[in-house]
């Protein structure tokens, strides 16, 4: 069991004190491995940022300088807020595995998240059409629905990072459609296509960064995004003294359980899989009004939730197209829910993308279960909102 003095000395450390304590490594205070290992991490963790961020704000910052649409901030600004919100998660998460009892296996583990060698992928004996799959895995968009298909470390690790780089050139190509930035950005993509073509086409192994290893997938990120508001709730309550301790995890924990409860209720009631057309027309805006009836004949059907979300898509071009124009590079970002929920709506029926069903349960309050299968959803939920307050 490591003392509470060690634990807060390897807490602090992450508040620009890591360096300080590698240096003094004669004083006992200091000299214990967990405090080592935290302020190794910690180091490591604010050089990164400060080089990185002074790199942006010198030779980068300049090319993000519009303004977005409706919100009136520059990209620059929200970047810089995301250098620094990165920054607190990483000193928030830092000062919480200080505070807990971890093996030294458990440290070393985090320390390589700054390693460029993560784990090696063999694909030994694997056909040309695979080895063409796992390239098209890092193409933004079209690697979700070859990692459905083709599922492994590689084209999981291809999905997120394409999603990523997928992102930020949409948001480069709204504010200055094909500008330098745009460019450099498409130049940057088409080179590194094509190393990892030489690396899979060419070589039988493939090893993956442990940072890119360890960026967690849409999922996952919607999971702790909605555990974050009761984590928050109490927290506040450890500082007024009503709790003495609290666990991340165990809102995550809760979160999915709650996600479970919802979907067994959802697959005992919602049954009828009949459909005319393929699943994936759902997700394809203005084509999937076609099921709108579907929910006026089939108050059992399993495509409820998949539909009011398509429909949604459809709502957003629509304003995009009232506000702006229907060839406003906006309609690009809805790409993502698009692509999103195709690769997703084979596996599973009950999808939900994050921010679309939001919107959709959001009208499905304000009008009050318009229709009859809605109404039923809106019960479900109910019930699940009551089955997680009694697991708290």
């Amino acid at each position: 069991m490591i003392s509470r003095k060690v634990r807060n000395n390897a807490s602090i450390s992450y508040f620009f004190l890591g360096w300080l304590f590698l240096l003094a490594k004669n004083n006992p205070n200091f000299a214990d491995p967990f405090i080592k290992q935290h302020a190794k991490i910690a180091t490591k963790g604010h050089i990164l940022f400060f080089v990185t961020y002074l790199f942006y704000s010198h030779f980068l910052s300049g090319f993000f300088s519009y303004s977005i649409p409706v919100l009136h901030i520059t990209v620059d600004y929200c970047i810089s807020i995301a250098f620094f919100l990165t920054l607190t998660l990483f000193i928030i998460r830092g000062v919480y595995k200080g505070q807990k009892d971890e093996t030294e296996k458990d440290m070393e583990n985090d320390n390589n998240t700054f390693s460029v060698q993560g784990c090696t992928f063999q694909y030994t004996g694997v056909g040309e059409a695979q080895r063409t799959l796992l390239l098209l895995s890092y193409i933004p968009f079209l690697s979700m629905i070859i990692e459905r298909k083709y599922q492994n470390i590689a084209t999981s690790t291809g999905v997120r990072v394409s999603s990523i780089f997928g992102f930020v050139y949409i948001l480069s190509f709204i504010n200055g459609g094909f500008d330098s930035l745009s460019m450099i950005l498409l130049f940057t993509g088409i080179l590194a296509l094509v190393f990892l073509a030489a690396r899979f086409f060419l070589n039988d192994s493939y090893v993956i960064p442990a940072l890119f290893e360890r960026i967690p997938g849409i999922a996952s990120i919607y999971e702790i995004i909605r555990s974050v508001p009761s984590y928050l709730a109490d927290m506040g309550e450890v500082i007024f003294g009503k709790k003495d301790s609290i666990s991340f995890a165990d809102h995550l924990k809760n979160t999915q359980e709650k996600d479970k409860n919802f979907r067994d209720s959802l697959e005992q009631y919602f049954t009828d899989e009949a459909l005319l057309f393929k699943p994936f027309w759902i997700f394809v805006p203005f084509f999937n009004l076609i099921f709108l009836p579907k929910l006026f004949t089939s108050r059992t059907t399993r495509y409820v939730l998949a539909i009011g979300q398509g429909l949604v898509i459809t709502l957003l071009a629509l304003c995009i197209g009232f506000f702006y124009s229907f060839t406003s590079p906006l309609l690009l970002l809805l790409l993502f829910p698009i692509f999103y929920g195709i690769s997703s709506i084979g596996e599973d029926v009950f999808i939900r993308i994050p921010l679309l069903y939001e919107i959709y349960a959001l009208l499905n309050t304000v009008t009050f279960g318009l229709l009859k299968n809605t109404k039923r959803l809106q019960t479900v939920q109910k019930q699940d909102t009551a089955v997680s307050f009694k697991m708290n």
